[in-house]
């Protein structure tokens, strides 16, 4: 389902919407770690029980909910779907509070161990300033999604310094190679990992540099409509430092030089230590005309001029098989050999 079809869901009965109370914000400022540390949740074990919930668009069908609960089960874990899983409002999976409310109840149940967002869409913004970091940061425990999911995983990480996983939503279409990386992080911490791209898939999965060097640091990054939309709030991407990744979906390569230039301009990669470039899928035109520019002119031109390490074609975005990544986990990028690794699990 496409981003546009998601936000139509709503609007053929607009008209009769009764407007829920807004959640207010608490705060207008972006609340700090109390030290620099990251915190690592707890790990899987099988049989654990994980929330369903819904903070972006909604669910779906009933016989769509079904399907999740038999992806969550086939990966050995019990789903448990949050109260309000199950509500709609326009085109948003319940209002602002139902949804913050069903995080809250996610992190604050004992008996949960992680929380899974079972798709994307719109809507995570919405939440962004009503968040109980607090709560989250006496609370860890895993999170992991994408695409519009990407601002609940730089909010939480930056303010809570939990570590939270871009991977696979519940919704995602399977494939082993996939989920061999999902639990190399779900049901585990490596402490020597290396990132592969799968085979057989596409030139789209060759890893090529931009420019060359090695960088090391924090990962962070996700969705890029989404990196750029925070731009200018409390909850803007920090890369200073960090190792940036980005990707996208049917975003026309002016788009992605526009967002990419808001990064640049707000200051969201200033002395970023590397980028790693994923899969900007359907962004190229089917037919370019002669000397019209490809997503690839446009990463070259816009990345190749920061001189730090840059890598594109990696397994991230919205394409079936994907790497999981742990955002806050400290890396090593290097564009000389095409390798990105973890070694030591160290965080920062």
């Amino acid at each position: 389902m496409t981003r546009r079809q998601l936000l139509a869901l709503g609007l053929a009965t607009a008209s009769s919407v009764v407007l829920p109370k807004v959640a207010r914000a608490t705060t207008t400022t972006m609340p700090q770690p109390q030290s620099d540390k990251h915190i690592s949740p707890q790990s899987l074990k099988p049989g654990d029980q994980v929330a369903l919930i819904a903070p972006a668009s909604p669910v779906g069908a009933a016989e769509d909910l079904t399907a999740f609960r038999s992806r969550i089960e086939s990966l050995g874990l019990v789903p448990v779907d949050a109260p309000n899983l199950m509500r709609t409002w326009a085109y948003l999976g319940g209002t602002d509070q139902e949804r913050l409310d069903d995080l809250h109840w996610a992190f604050k149940n004992p008996e949960i161990k992680a929380v899974f967002p079972v798709r994307g869409g719109y809507g995570c913004t919405r939440l962004l300033l009503q968040i109980n970091y607090n709560l989250i940061r006496q609370n860890p425990k895993i999170l992991c999604g994408y695409s519009d999911i990407t601002a609940l995983l730089i909010a939480i990480n930056q303010a809570s310094n939990l570590i939270t996983y871009h991977g696979p939503v519940v919704a995602s279409t399977p494939s082993e190679y996939s989920d061999a990386n999902l639990k190399a992080f779900l049901f585990g911490t490596p402490t020597q990992y290396e990132f592969k791209n799968p085979t057989g898939e596409g030139d789209q999965y060759t890893l090529q540099a931009i420019t060359k060097g090695i960088a090391t640091g924090p990962l962070t990054g996700g969705n890029l409509a989404l990196l750029s939309a925070m731009c200018g709030t409390p909850h803007q991407l920090q890369g200073a430092g960090k190792i940036v990744f980005i990707e996208d979906i049917r975003e026309d390569p002016y788009k992605i030089d526009r967002m990419l230039t808001q990064l640049i301009n707000s200051g969201s990669l200033r002395n970023a230590a590397g980028i790693i470039c994923g899969q900007f899928t359907n962004c190229d035109p089917e037919e370019p005309e002669p000397n019209e520019w490809l997503v690839k002119d446009v990463l070259n031109e816009r990345l190749g001029l920061l001189g730090i390490p840059v890598m594109t074609g990696a397994a991230i975005g919205h394409v079936r098989p994907k790497w999981t990544i742990p955002i806050g986990t400290t890396a090593t990028l290097d564009t000389n050999s095409l390798i990105i690794s973890i070694s030591n699990n160290q965080n920062t």
